[in-house]
């Protein structure tokens, strides 16, 4: 349904919330009557809701042409019988409906994932314990929980809503896990697999154990072991290793302590200290900017340690490669020399908190563990649809209105309640000048460049409704160009569209005048805040995607195209006209302009400033080598995002209990991040599979139309990309603890990505080569050295990394068993090796698993892995006693 902008807000009570009627507590009288507040109050308190999936390859997918769809039902219940009418209730999900079915209830999609659910003229009223049940078609499929949004909000005209408690999740105690008692999302054999081709059925947890299974891996070499992995490394088996439980003693030659402080401190977190009669800690900075920043070297023989390097970051590095070559128990260090330089300059992750915020202190720890693994850019997701969260001297709207939602649906005060956020507890706020001069600090002191984004034009509605604001109140004061002055909407605008998240009112009019004063005076106020923090604005994102449809009946607009001055043709060129025009106003500033690739590719090279970075977010079955390769020709910077690798708010595997979204991969998990080639992607094309598990093609080769025109040409003699970054989008993540668990331990295999480049990569043709699953690039001794680095690194995971996690209470996901029979023995393991795994059977005591079992006929045996410091269980998993896992 598309709602004429111009007239939204004035008709959003009326169209959404109209009279309302129901019964008392006796509720049995044959006629609907008017709502009061007590009553809608008892019936949020008693409703019982369930979101069921049906299947996920129905027959039909009425009102859509879409490869995929998904059949569902929302089941209403009363448990006492209420002749009611009027009623509505609000809810969240991802996708509209394409077409329902009920006898007495209606659904309609209202704005961005916002929907609303109400009686027809049908509807007679609840029956005690009968359900009222409406079906839908969804153009898309539901493979997991993660989608379905809690907090449905029951509400009437004149009253005040209220969340149904039924909808409402909550944290389990032992997992502290997100539990959501409304969905019911069917059977893990049903739900994985959504399409007549999809190979991930066949992801049992069997055939995960053998993927997963360890043979005769020596555990003793996870002593030497440094995460991300270093570029050399020597190791000294004869030689004692170094004991720092008596702390340690600096001497510093070439730079300053606040240089290394945050190092220190974590050290000292893992219970090495400074002290007078400590190890020997001499760390050298020789000052000559040669070859990568970052660089280092190491020792730890002799009874001291050495380090050497050419700036501060290298000497912090150093430090934080002794953190990962410390054994807890022991707290000791083996006797090693290193030399290591980062693969990319640029090592990232994207957090946004605009969709769910994150507190100040999530961002100083995320920092901090950052630098442990030697990331060193945080591009910082500051504004979108959902949220603004960042304060602008001057424009208090901004954070006064768009920094919160609440279930108001006329946006005159708070943002409505998309992503189920009707209870805002720990979802909403901003950084003020002085959090953000904070998080700026911290970030420096760790060796980390913040780099904000306040996505726009499109993804901007917080922006939009802020400015909206803005110029209602100003104009009521008869300030009228002051109300003018950063208006970014023309309200005369009644343009019908509906973007990627299915917002209509969410795009900047590119064709104001004010629009660009607006987003001048956003970047101006958030480069004088880098440079009062003295971490200069070197780089700033604009986003620059997903805009779709806008802008079409705009009088502006129209008068903008009229105005042959402008260059500017068609409606469509608008999109790129705007993002170089604020790319010009940016690289005026002295600041390098970023964006992603879809909106930078509309734009017009010669339009553009010299020096661009290009985030490519197309993923590996989409041809993102193609992209790479054309805007590489541009020559601008390329900072790989390939969402099927790099997004970890998609499931970390294929269960319907994980959280996350899954429209670029069904799983991703450290292991499918370790064996990502970034400097080749069509080589990829080897060992990558689609979102369904299917093999595909990638054609890197010299490719010309009809005309003679090239569509497609290899990379440049010599290019390499800049970097790569993780990223964190934040729609069905709730909570600041359910954000370390989406990161955790996976970010560790992006960083090793960003870090080390390994010798078994194919290494890329420049010349041009087709690759899928049957050409043998990537020979059988390739494939065996990544398999034997993989162990390597996941071991150096799991008996390490895991217990300085636990030691610094960082909330990591803990993997699910897998099992397989085998002889009529269960044999059951993790991803991650050396995690206590416990059983029980027919939900009697845990035991600890030490070796196969014995299966009992008919016996029920449930598997979990333990935290390593045995505090914490990670989710139960039933054993795969057929091979088929139950669920």
């Amino acid at each position: 349904m598309h709602e004429n902008k111009k007239a939204l807000t004035a008709r959003t009570l009326v169209a959404l919330l109209p009279a309302m009627v129901i019964a008392g507590q006796t509720w049995a009288s044959t006629s609907l009557v008017q709502i009061n507040q007590q009553q809608l109050n008892q019936l949020a308190d008693t409703l019982d809701v369930k979101y069921r999936l049906l299947s996920n390859m129905p027959e039909q997918c009425p009102g859509s042409t879409a490869e995929f769809c998904y059949h569902a039902q929302i089941e209403i219940t009363s448990p006492f019988t209420a002749k009611v009418d009027g009623w509505k209730i609000l809810y969240s999900q991802v996708y509209p409906a394409t077409q329902s079915k009920s006898e007495q209830l209606t659904l309609r999609h209202f704005n961005g994932d916002l929907n609303h659910i109400a009686p027809s003229n049908a509807f007679t009223g609840f029956e005690a314990g009968k359900s009222q049940v409406i079906e839908f078609w969804v153009a898309s499929s539901l493979l997991n929980e993660g989608e379905l949004m809690p907090n449905y909000i029951l509400t009437a005209q004149g009253l005040e809503p209220k969340v149904i408690k039924s909808t409402q999740s909550y944290i389990e105690q032992d997992t502290r896990l997100e539990i959501k008692p409304y969905a019911a999302v069917s059977a893990k054999t049903s739900v994985m697999q959504s399409h007549p081709d999809d190979q991930y059925a066949n992801f049992t947890s069997a055939a995960l154990f053998e993927n997963y299974k360890i043979d005769d891996y020596l555990v003793d070499a996870v002593a030497h072991a440094i995460v991300p992995t270093p570029d050399a490394m020597k190791v000294f088996s004869g030689e004692a290793p170094l004991n720092l439980s008596r702390g340690i003693k600096l001497q510093l030659s070439g730079l300053e302590y606040g240089d290394v402080a945050a190092a220190l401190k974590r050290l000292d977190a893992l219970g090495v200290k400074q002290t007078y009669n400590g190890v020997a800690v001499n760390i050298i900075v020789r000052g000559k900017q040669q070859g990568h920043s970052g660089a280092y070297q190491l020792s730890t023989q002799g009874g001291k340690i050495q380090i050497e390097a050419q700036d501060s970051t290298g000497a912090f590095y150093g430090l934080q490669s002794v953190a990962s070559l410390l054994s807890l128990d022991s707290m000791q260090v083996p006797a090693v020399s290193v030399v290591d330089k980062p693969r990319y300059d640029y090592r990232g992750l994207h957090l946004d908190v605009a969709r769910n915020f994150r507190s100040k202190g999530f961002v100083l720890r995320l920092l901090s563990k950052m630098s442990a693994y030697k990331l060193n850019k945080l591009h910082f997701h500051l504004a979108d649809d959902e949220g603004w969260r960042i304060e602008i001297p001057g424009l208090p709207e901004l954070t006064a209105l768009s920094s919160h939602r609440c279930i108001d649906l006329d946006d005159k005060h708070c943002l409505q309640p998309q992503l189920g956020s009707a209870i805002n507890t720990d979802r909403d706020g901003y950084y003020s000048i002085a959090d953000y001069q904070e998080i700026l600090n911290f970030a420096k002191q760790h060796h980390i460049e913040i780099i904000p984004s306040l996505d726009m034009p499109g993804h901007s509605r917080a922006a939009v409704k802020a400015m909206e604001k803005r110029f209602y109140t100003l104009t009521k004061k008869g300030k009228h160009d002051a109300a003018r002055q950063y208006l970014v909407s023309d309200p005369q605008d009644v343009t019908e569209y509906r973007s990627i998240q299915h917002y209509n009112d969410n795009t900047l009019n590119v064709c104001m005048e004010s629009t660009y004063a607006f987003v001048d005076k956003v970047i101006s106020e958030v480069a004088a805040q880098h440079k009062k923090a003295g971490s200069p604005l070197n780089i700033y994102h604009i986003g620059a995607d997903e805009t779709a449809g806008a802008w079409v009946e705009s009088p502006a607009c129209k008068k903008f195209i009229a105005d042959k001055s402008n260059d500017v043709h068609e409606v469509e060129e608008l999109t790129g006209y705007f993002i170089e025009r604020v790319s010009a106003m940016i690289a005026k500033k002295g600041i390098e302009v970023a964006g992603w690739n879809d909106g930078l590719s509309e734009t017009r090279q010669d339009k553009m400033p010299r020096k661009v970075a290009s985030y490519v977010w197309a993923t590996l079955p989409q041809n993102a080598h193609k992209v790479v390769s054309a805007h590489a020709r541009r020559g601008w910077d390329i900072i790989l995002s390939t969402p099927d690798v790099t997004y970890l708010d998609f499931p970390y595997e294929l269960d319907p209990k994980e959280s996350g979204y899954k429209w670029g991969a069904r799983r991703t998990n450290s292991k499918t991040i370790f064996e990502f080639m970034p400097d080749n992607l069509p080589a990829n094309a080897e060992v990558k599979k689609d979102t369904i598990g299917r093999n595909y093609v990638a054609d890197d080769r010299t490719q010309v139309d009809e005309n003679g025109q090239f569509t497609h040409q290899p990379l440049p003699e010599g290019f390499r990309v800049t970097g790569i970054q993780g990223h964190l989008w934040s729609e069905v993540v709730r909570k600041d603890h359910l954000a370390e668990y989406m990161l955790f331990p996976r970010l560790l295999a992006l960083a090793e990505k960003a870090w080390h480049r390994a010798q078994w990569e194919v290494p890329y043709n420049y010349a041009g080569e087709k690759y899928d699953h049957t050409t043998g690039f990537l020979t059988a001794h390739m494939r065996a050295q990544r398999d034997q680095q993989w162990q390597d690194f996941i071991h150096a995971v799991g008996h390490k990394e895991l217990e300085k996690f636990d030691r610094l209470g960082v909330f990591y996901r803990i993997p699910n068993v897998v099992s397989k029979v085998i002889d009529n023995r269960l044999h059951a393991s993790t991803i991650i090796p050396g995690l206590p795994i416990q059983y029980r059977v027919n939900q009697g005591e845990w035991r600890e698993y030490d070796q196969p079992l014995t299966l009992k006929a008919g016996a029920e045996v449930e598997l979990r892995a333990l935290s390593p410091d045995r505090r914490r269980p990670g989710r139960i998993e039933f054993a795969d006693i057929t091979g088929t896992a139950r669920f």
